[in-house]
């Protein structure tokens, strides 16, 4: 048998079923019977499933007249011959009967019995030309995985052949093809034999790249361009340099277009159109959680202060516990995409039920994305605040240089089902550099997401540790505080923590609070969710003394993200349940 493709049908997608699920009031009274299909015999589930995909009986009426039995029977029987060669049984038996399932339907059952499997011994793959030292294409024979002295299996084959045939042009091989290709059965035998032919010719390279259609400096632009002229030419290169200006926010719109080949010099000249977004956007948001209760943002940016790409935002953030306003300015540096200088200023007045502090802070952040994707911030902090925890009234005036580095890496930004988040900060500041007291803080954490037994499993870590002579030295912001939605739910928003004579919290020196969660889809959208929290903060660590909650909650995967409603209670103390309602991305 000579090449051929097996068409393969895909079963619906849960969110399908959701919907009709919801629509099933409005046409259960429409919907109609339809013939059954039964299938017996020695056909193992991915056989049977795949005879399924191609044979459709609900195009049949209910009771089909004596007439049409010849053509629906001739009908299944060829699609299911064909569904088993499409999976290596070419030497099978079918038996089709027909009888009555009730009065008005009929049941259809195919007996199926296999026989024995043609066995794919040799897999002929030739590519020549530049593709022949290309690794790309190496690496999608590999992965294609043709497992010789196995079970034929026609999608393999279709699979890589149009592999090859979309990296020629992904690639820029414009005068490569696919000259020969085949897949050979011999029955008799039951062996079958691939073989596939590469021509590639030579591979283009990126020519000139003009650009069009901006008001910012044309350096600044060409700086989103992740690819260079004389660079072998690769589509993934300028779907990144698309996708790059798009999430930049300056631009509206970015079109990429290919012009005219050079056939002599095999270069691929590329013409960039962009289209300037608004300079000014208004900046609004409504949120809630139990740490801060109803919360409203208000701000404007300019999204374009000069040609030179600077940004300006100015926001302001109410709710209960928390007042503040603030201003960045933003300065992107040589490579925009990866390093930019972020200039800020804020005030804040925050009042919990620990302490009341406010601060008014200012300082600057250099931030660059490493090449291994991890992100660094050197930082530069003035701090003044003025707090009270307890009966303690004070102030300090800091300058607080820190580094941090942080990554996440998950397969979906919003609600991922594999994924983890880490980030390990350490600041200082000292008496003798402008600072009213000296302490060293590092600040670790962790969060690891995985699937499990059909849902997901949360893990997270937070640590905290301080070196300073006395905590009470230190500003109500800097010190360690636990309990609340992030924390440990069952306690309220940073109630946990070294106490005074008096027994009120006033904050520690380190920090170690962790959490254990699974949840569990019901439907498309929402989930349930079973969790354990513990930690505390501590001075010493004789002193800790780590609190124990545990709790269920439901999850609604909003189109921005997921909305948390957890009840939890403290399991080493009496305490009542406690409510927590949080949203955002679970890294």
């Amino acid at each position: 048998m000579t090449d051929r493709d097996t068409r393969l049908k895909r079963t619906p997608r849960t969110g399908w079923i959701a919907v009709l699920l919801l629509c099933l009031p409005l046409t259960v009274l429409a919907a109609r019977e339809e013939p059954e299909l039964r299938i017996t015999g020695n056909a193992d589930k991915a056989v049977v499933d795949n005879i399924r995909a191609l044979i459709d009986l609900s195009r049949y009426p209910c009771q089909p007249p004596p007439a049409q039995y010849g053509l629906i029977r001739r009908q299944v029987l060829a699609n299911a011959t064909e569904a088993l060669q499409a999976m290596g049984y070419y030497d099978s038996t079918l038996t089709l009967t027909a009888e009555p399932r009730n009065e008005h339907c009929t049941q259809a059952t195919l007996d199926v019995q296999t026989g024995q499997p043609v066995i794919l011994k040799r897999a002929d793959i030739r590519i020549s030309g530049d593709a022949a030292s290309d690794p790309a294409f190496q690496q999608l024979v590999d992965q294609a995985q043709l497992r010789l002295d196995e079970r034929l299996e026609h999608d393999q084959y279709t699979t890589l052949k149009k592999a090859l045939q979309q990296n020629l042009i992904n690639r820029g091989y414009l005068e490569g093809s696919l000259t020969h290709h085949a897949l050979t059965v011999d029955t008799r035998a039951r062996q079958a034999t691939i073989q596939l032919e590469v021509q590639s010719g030579p591979r283009y390279h990126f020519g000139e790249v003009s650009l069009t259609g901006s008001s910012l400096n044309d350096k600044l632009v060409r700086a989103y361009v992740r690819f260079e002229e004389g660079e072998p030419y690769d589509s993934k290169l300028v779907l990144q340099t698309q996708q790059g200006m798009l999430g930049a926010g300056y631009f509206s719109a970015v079109r990429i277009e290919k012009g005219t080949p050079d056939r002599d010099q095999h270069r691929i000249p590329l013409a960039i159109t962009v289209t300037d977004n608004n300079r000014w956007s208004l900046l609004t948001g409504l949120g809630f959680s139990t740490d801060t209760g109803p919360r409203v943002r208000l701000g404007i940016e300019n999204r374009r202060v000069n040609r030179f790409g600077h940004r300006f935002r100015a926001e302001t953030e109410l709710s209960e516990v928390q007042q503040g306003a603030g201003a960045t300015y933003q300065i992107p540096l040589s490579d925009p995409l990866r390093e930019r200088l972020d200039l800020h200023t804020s005030y804040v007045n925050e009042d919990t039920d620990s302490n009341t502090n406010e601060r008014w802070s200012t300082g600057a952040d250099y931030i660059r994305e490493l090449d291994n994707k991890w992100v660094s911030t050197v930082s530069l902090e003035y701090l003044r605040e003025t707090w009270q925890v307890a009966n303690e009234v004070d102030q300090a005036e800091l300058l607080i240089p820190g580094y941090q580095l942080s990554r996440i890496k998950a397969n979906d930004p919003v609600y991922p089902t594999f994924g983890w988040r880490l980030s390990g900060k350490i600041r200082f500041a000292h008496e003798g550099l402008s600072s009213t007291a000296s302490f060293l803080q590092f600040t670790p954490s962790g969060k690891l997401v995985f699937p499990l037994a059909g849902g997901r499993v949360l893990i997270r870590g937070d640590l905290g540790y301080t070196e300073v002579t006395d905590v009470t030295e230190l500003p109500a912001s800097i010190r360690f505080f636990a309990g609340g939605d992030s924390s440990v739910r069952g306690f309220a928003y940073e109630s946990l923590g070294p106490t005074d004579a008096n027994g009120d919290v006033i904050g520690g020196r380190h920090l170690a609070t962790g959490s254990l969660e699974f949840d569990h889809p019901i439907t498309q959208r929402w989930h349930l969710a079973a969790f354990t929290d513990a930690g505390n903060a501590f001075n010493t660590m004789n002193e800790f003394e780590p609190r124990h909650s545990a709790g269920l909650g439901v999850r609604w995967r909003s189109p921005l993200g997921p909305i948390r409603l957890d009840v939890a209670r403290a399991i080493d103390e009496h305490r009542n349940w406690r409510i927590h309602l949080s949203m955002g991305p679970d890294l």
